[in-house]
């Protein structure tokens, strides 16, 4: 049971730090009212219906991030090969060292 109330309060707050960033203060009430009545209506609702709408919106919160992947593909392909140089320039200097 406290696990479910912290998880609500948390995804309480994520969201409305969302809210805030993409529409404003001014969304934040709409907002809680929203959240309020998901929560009155997610307890009379079945628990299967649940479980397909929160896999549904984690699903829907994926775009934004393989869409932002997307776009920055030449700078995580870049970031990517000069970490993994950098790695390999310290591992071989580091069997340099344990040879003496």
């Amino acid at each position: 049971m406290f696990f479910a109330f912290t998880t609500i309060l948390g995804w309480n707050y994520y969201g409305e730090r969302c809210v805030t960033y993409l529409f404003g203060v001014k969304a934040i009430l709409p907002y809680k009212i929203f959240f309020l009545v998901l929560i009155a209506a997610g307890a009379f609702m079945k628990l299967d219906m649940i479980w397909l709408i929160a896999d549904i919106v984690n699903g829907l919160m994926a775009i934004p991030n393989l869409i932002g992947l997307i776009l920055l593909r030449e700078v995580i392909i870049t970031e990517t090969r000069q970490f993994f140089d950098q790695l390999a320039a310290k591992s071989s200097t580091s069997l340099k060292e344990s040879a003496i």
